[in-house]
């Protein structure tokens, strides 16, 4: 009877951390989704294609935040399961002020080098006055868009993870409103869209900061001590879950890539709207994650690894339902979903999303298990587990199935890649939690 409970106590505050986390991630893809939407269907599929072309670089933004986020929150959670509170707040000091300075010159160089990057990104004539005025003014935002996505990490480690869907829910609001009134009322184009994710990610970081400096927070800013060990743990910790972060932006460059030499500029637009929803798949992993990370950490710093399994299955489980669910509508309702973006009397770029779709959303149904098990090694502080497994997932099996199905299949192999990619790499990382389940006979799967 007492077992009951306590699994069911702990089911509760898996949820508890859960929602919120899965809430916020959806919010922060429903940003770009919607400027796809509003670019797509008020300026065109160019457009569109040039947002497709930016996403790697915001995907990198996003990645370098929860770099060094990742390992702040493992150790502050970490710390608060050992009653260390003055330890968290100094890690919570560090990490804001590491990630607004790497903000600021990644801004200044991105600035200086823009057309370069837009270059580097695929952008070719057609596309680049498009990709250099939406990448400009998201470069501008890039700091705010940083630290916003820090602190949404960092207020579930502080114990209020309600607050993440409140100020993201606020930032999206505020995007979507923006996004009409600057697209589709004053045809301000790709830069008012721009602008809109821009100005939403600072109200969503003003927000934060008024809970950390005004609220009722237990992490409060602190003066902080210039500790190079720590730093080097908080960025080592984050390798895996920044990883993960960066392989939605690498993962579009490399297909990009494939998609310019094997089927043309349409072909680009086509997968940008694969790539929405591919990322509002991934985004829900992430966040299915980071519900699981703290709690993970917390009972690890308690020794209590009875706890770490009974988390590590209810994520596992959670990821299947959301695939499922995310499986189930891309195969049922495709043509809805691509008209959302797409206006039908595109018809070229329009059925070739649609039969994209069908194809590449079987990888949804695999994803989840690769990111919540290198999330998992992440919480264990497993570095070294996590890193190869996200590494495989993002970089390495999705590059080689892109070079070399295509060849095969030309464009069926382009949007099959993603889940033989999935596939290899759940076989690896399943090898790599039974050894590592030997080795620590006390945490089965």
């Amino acid at each position: 009877m007492q077992q009951s409970k306590s699994k069911s106590y702990l089911t509760k505050k898996f949820f508890k951390y859960l929602i919120p986390s899965v809430t916020a991630m959806w919010f922060f893809s429903i940003y770009t989704m919607v400027d796809g939407i509003f670019v797509g269907k008020g300026v065109g599929p160019i457009a569109l294609a040039a947002v497709n072309l930016s996403m790697p670089y915001i995907n990198g933004v996003f990645a370098v935040s929860l770099l060094i986020s990742v390992g702040s929150s493992t150790l502050i959670t970490f710390y608060f399961g050992k009653n260390e509170k003055k330890k968290s707040n100094e890690i919570f000091t560090l990490n804001i002020i590491l990630i607004s300075i790497i903000g600021i010159v990644l801004t200044g160089l991105s600035l200086v080098f823009i057309e370069k990057i837009a270059y580097f990104l695929g952008a070719n004539n057609e596309t680049l006055p498009y990709v250099v005025d939406h990448l400009k003014i998201i470069i501008i935002f890039s700091t705010f868009f940083m630290v916003a996505y820090s602190l949404e990490v960092l207020v579930k480690a502080d114990g209020f993870p309600i607050y993440s869907i409140i100020f993201v829910t606020l930032a999206a609001i505020t995007n979507i409103v923006l996004d009409y009134i600057l697209v589709i009322r004053y045809d301000y184009g790709i830069k008012g869209a721009a602008f809109a994710t821009g100005a939403s990610q600072f109200i969503s970081c003003m927000a934060f900061l008024f809970h950390f400096l005004f609220g009722k927070s237990n992490l409060k800013f602190v003066r902080p001590k210039l500790n190079f060990s720590l730093i080097s743990k908080l960025f080592t910790i984050g390798i895996p879950e920044a990883l993960t972060e960066l392989s939605a932006g690498f993962t579009t460059f490399v297909f990009n890539f494939a998609i310019s030499k094997h089927i043309g500029t349409y072909g680009l637009a086509a997968f940008g709207v694969i790539m929405y929803l591919n990322n509002l798949v991934l985004m829900t992993m992430v966040g299915i994650n980071q519900g699981m990370q703290p709690l993970i950490s917390y009972y690890n710093g308690k020794e209590n690894y009875k706890n770490i399994d009974s988390l590590l299955a209810l994520a596992l489980k959670t990821s299947l339902a959301f695939a499922v669910l995310f499986f189930g509508i891309s195969q049922l309702f495709p043509n809805q979903l691509v008209s959302l973006f797409i206006n039908p009397s595109n018809r070229n770029t329009f059925l070739l999303a649609i039969k994209g779709l069908k194809v590449f959303s079987f990888g949804f149904l695999i994803c989840g298990f690769n990111i919540v098990l290198a999330g998992y090694f992440t919480a264990l502080k497993e570095t070294v587990k996590g890193t190869v497994v996200s590494t495989l997932r993002g970089y390495i099996l999705i590059t080689l199935t892109l070079l070399i199905l295509p060849n095969i299949w030309e464009s069926f192999g382009i949007w099959i890649s993603s889940l033989v990619c999935e596939i290899l790499t759940l076989g690896i990382a399943l090898t790599i939690y039974t050894r590592f389940q030997t080795e620590f006979k006390d945490i089965p799967l």
